[in-house]
Parts: C-alpha cells; structure tokens; sequence
C-alpha cells in the first residue's frame, strides 16, 4: 500500500478526531488485530460475532499508530470517529483506487470467477506488474483490502467481486470502478437468495454500472441472458464462448482425459493446450486468452502460459498418491458445477470411480429440487460409488440405492474413506464449502502418504 495522510481519511470518511495533534501518516489498514502492522490505521468493524472495538488495545500494541472506530473510546490513543465503520472502508477504498489511472479489471459469476482470475493474473504477469485479491477476498471486507495493496508500480489491476444478493455487485463495483468487467457465467450459486435465475442474472449485471466510459464489458455468450447486458455500457459487450453466435469464439478438441485443445476462430496455427481433466475451465481460459491479447500478450506466448497453468487446491487441482488419484474440487459447488464436474469425471478411466459430494449451499427452496436432478445424474452415471454428507445431499444418496452411502458429518465419511479406497481408483470430491469436504482429502493424503 502507498501512505495515506490522515487529511486524506478524513476527507473521504467524514469522520471526526479525537486525540490528535499532529498531522499522521498511515502505511497500510487493517482490519485484524492479529494482522495489523506498524504505522497501520486499525479499523473496527463490527460484525454478527465479532466487535473490533474488543481488540483496539491489541492492535494499538502491535504497532497500529490510530483506531478508526464507530464511538469515542476512553483509550487515550489517536482515533477517528465514523457512523459505520464498515462504509468508511469502502470510501478509503474506493478513494485509494482513485489514485491509481492503471487498468483495473472486475470479474464477477456463477461460475470459474477465481479461476479466471488466477488464470488471468498468470498470464497478464508475464508481462505487467499485476496486483491482485488474494483467495475469495472479494466481499465488502476483502474486496476494500484487496485495493489497498496496490501500489505505485502497479500496472494492472485484477479483482473478483463476489456477492449474495441484489445490490451487492453494484456496491463493489461503486468501490472498485472497473475499466474491463467480466462475466463468467449465469449459473444457480447464490440461487436462493433470488426468486429465479433472471433476476440472479440482474444482478450480476450490476457490475457493468460502473465501467468507465471508454471501458470493455466481457460476458458469458453461451447464456441465455444476454438481454440483461444490452444497454448497461457505451459499447456493446463482447461475448466470449463456444458457440457461434460468439464475438470470441473458442472450440474444444482432442479431449483426453487429462487435458483439451482449445482453438480460436479465426487464430489460425494457434491451439492452446489445456491441462485439466474438467471441460468447464474452457470458460475461464477463453476469457483469460481474450484478456491477454487484448493487452497485447503475443499469441505464442499465450499459448506457453495456458500450457503452464496449474489448477488451484480445491478448484480441480488433481492429487495423486501411491496409485490412487483424486479430482479436489472441494472449495465450492452449485448445480451447475456439480453437473459439468459429473460430465467430465465420469468420462475417466479408473479401476473403480467414486464420488464423494456434499450438499450444495444457498439454493433455497431450489435446493431439494436441484440434489434430485444430481442424483439422477449420479443413478444412471457409471460411477461405482457415491457417498454423500450435508442433509440436503442425503436425496442424492436415496436415488443411488445400493452403490450409495451418507453420512451425518464429515470425520466419519473420511474414516470410511480411507478404508474403502484401493489402488487404481479414482475419487471426485466435490461439494459447496460448508461441507468442509478438504478433511475427507487430507486424510486419505495422510494415510497414503504413510
């Protein structure tokens, strides 16, 4: 982060002072104690269960040098006085921003959004000093500090915006104020907090509010809601997708297995090499590849760049451990990349395949109706086992019959696991986060390891 004065977070808080003096200069924020720096400003937020106004006196003593807090505290230390502190956030943020004229780069979806981002960030670095969010740090909490590290030498900057309902992107988007916004995809994450996919769909148009006059919006051509993006931008979006209807059209071949060619029409001597046992991450790579050229990345270099990129953990990322191989695809799942993981790992060739899912999270009243579509994908696919763990998840089990099996929590789906498994099978472990689905994994890892 480059030093912000404190006329500076005044100015763009509206806040008032209280024991201070002098003029001050912060080098970075925080908003966890436990993180905080030296010379930082610490701002308190309050959430459900947590208050950071408990653990001012902690961050002051590891080296904050003021609080930025929602009320006068009787500490006898510099502090900064808001309505809400979790606003005054996103006003340093968006103002940070401000300071930096460099390409700033939003992706927002249902789906491949982290990968995109992280497929993107490999390839633009080859060539530009590009600052990124680390992880899932795209909230109004992750997405605000994210910003703050961008610095002087900062060429590109690239973030993904998540959200949970309407208003959200259009919030973070406020904040980030996007050149180039990108949406992956119009899927069923987060479907339960909307009354069907078209109003999910409206919202995650939000994110084109905010890009500049003179910028690029960058969409999913393969949805069936392209309609929402038209008349939100000065140019039309770009739609980018396997079909032909595309502005930037890819086309999948030589499937193996193991990885994909992707080839793009009208690139002609180009194909780009894709290693990933999952189809779906061609969404992510075209994306990735439309944004590389567009920023003037030569094609033979991008073709290098896909060939080198690595899965991230829990997003597909293949493990492999004394003849038995696992698809980690347990960070997240919706039925959408429920479905497309099924397609893909049923298409492998193993001595015996298992399925491991958990429940998929945040569909609402979809969400009974969306483990039986899985489940019948899952009854009829040529998986020899399925076992199961998440209540909703349990449908799935009922539909498989006999070749199925669930349970109550995760520590006994893994101890059953690691008895069941035998050399040359290959699992998908798959499932939305609550499940915590990376124990099944890191347990069969130990075991196999030892």
């Amino acid at each position: 982060m480059e030093p912000v004065t404190l006329k500076e977070i005044i100015r763009w808080t509206d806040g008032q002072t209280a024991n201070i003096q002098n003029e001050m200069i912060f080098e970075g924020i925080c908003t966890d104690s436990r993180s905080t720096t030296t010379g930082s400003l610490f701002i308190a937020l309050k959430g459900k269960n947590f208050d950071g106004h408990d653990f001012v006196c902690d961050a002051i003593k590891a080296g904050a040098t003021a609080v930025l807090s929602e009320k006068l505290l009787h500490h006898k230390i510099p502090q900064i006085i808001v309505k809400c502190t979790l606003t005054a956030l996103g006003d340093i943020a968006k103002n940070y921003r401000r300071k930096f004229s460099v390409p700033i780069i939003g992706i927002t979806g249902s789906d491949g959004k982290t990968t995109t981002k992280e497929m993107c960030w490999h390839l633009l670095s080859s060539k530009f000093n590009v600052c990124k969010n680390q992880g899932n740090f795209n909230n109004e909490i992750g997405l605000p500090l994210s910003i703050f590290s961008m610095t002087k030498n900062t060429e590109i900057g690239i973030f993904e915006l998540g959200m949970n309902g309407s208003g959200q992107l259009r919030y973070l988007s406020s904040i980030l104020q996007p050149d180039i916004a990108i949406i992956t995809s119009i899927g069923y994450a987060h479907l339960g907090f909307f009354k069907s996919r078209a109003e999910l769909a409206a919202a995650k148009s939000e994110i084109l509010e905010h890009i500049s006059p003179d910028g690029l919006a960058v969409v999913n051509g393969d949805t069936g809601f392209l309609n929402f993006f038209s008349g939100r931008t000065f140019v039309p979006p770009v739609r980018v997708g396997l079909k032909h209807n595309s502005d930037f059209q890819g086309i999948l071949t030589g499937y193996d297995g193991k990885g994909f060619v992707l080839k793009i029409d009208g690139w002609r001597n180009f194909e780009f090499r894709i290693n990933s046992w999952n189809g779906a991450i061609a969404y992510p790579a075209l994306f990735s590849i439309f944004i590389s050229d567009y920023f003037g990345i030569q094609r033979n270099r991008i073709e290098k760049l896909v060939r080198d990129f690595v899965l991230i953990e829990g997003r597909g990322h293949l493990k492999e451990q004394n003849g038995i191989r696992i698809l980690d695809e347990s960070y997240n799942a919706n039925p959408g990349s429920m479905k497309m993981a099924l397609h893909y790992f049923t298409k492998q060739h193993a001595r015996r395949k298992i399925a491991i899912i958990g429940a998929m999270a945040e569909l609402g009243k979809w969400s009974k109706l969306y483990h039986k579509k899985i489940g019948n994908i899952l009854k009829n696919s040529t998986c020899d086992a399925v076992f199961t763990t998440g209540e909703d998840a349990k449908i799935i089990s009922e539909l498989c019959g006999k070749k199925s099996k669930h349970f109550e929590n995760v520590d006994d789906l893994a101890i059953y696991v690691c008895k069941f498994v035998k050399k040359g099978d290959l699992l998908l472990v798959k499932g939305s986060r609550f499940n915590k689905l990376e124990i099944v994994i890191n347990k069969l890892m130990e075991k196999l390891e030892r």
